[in-house]
């Protein structure tokens, strides 16, 4: 996902707050008080993984879109298939569902999700 950030910013805040003890490169002046930038970069770095927490949840198929769509999606996945290797975009591929099978694009994207991990890990498998 997109942890690289995450990392990146902590990291940079991290050292930030610690090279304030040596040279006070990264202190803003408001004032009545100083702040180091370092904080700043940490409350990114909360807020992003706040978001990729929150995006990992709201990802998964949930059962009951399972329960509503499972069986046209398992019909309809050698076409997704076949549109991703043509090199279409998943939206592209979304809304080509929604007017041909009425899927809604949430649920197919979401469902691309799954079968993109799924085979993935039956390539790492073999």
């Amino acid at each position: 996902m997109r942890w690289t950030w995450l990392i990146f910013w902590g990291v940079a805040g991290v050292t930030m707050l610690v090279s304030s003890f040596v040279v006070n490169w990264f202190d803003i002046d408001f004032t009545y008080f100083k702040l180091n930038l370092g904080w700043f970069a940490l409350v990114y770095t909360g807020l992003l993984a706040v978001r990729n927490v929150l995006v990992k949840q709201q990802i998964e198929m949930t059962p009951r879109e399972l329960h509503d769509w499972g069986e046209t999606l398992a019909r309809v996945t050698p076409q997704i298939l076949e549109l991703a290797e043509e090199g279409s975009r998943p939206k592209v591929i979304a809304a080509k569902l929604k007017a041909a099978d009425g899927i809604p694009e949430l649920v197919s994207l979401k469902y691309m999700v799954a079968l993109s991990k799924q085979l993935k890990k039956e390539a790492a498998a073999k």
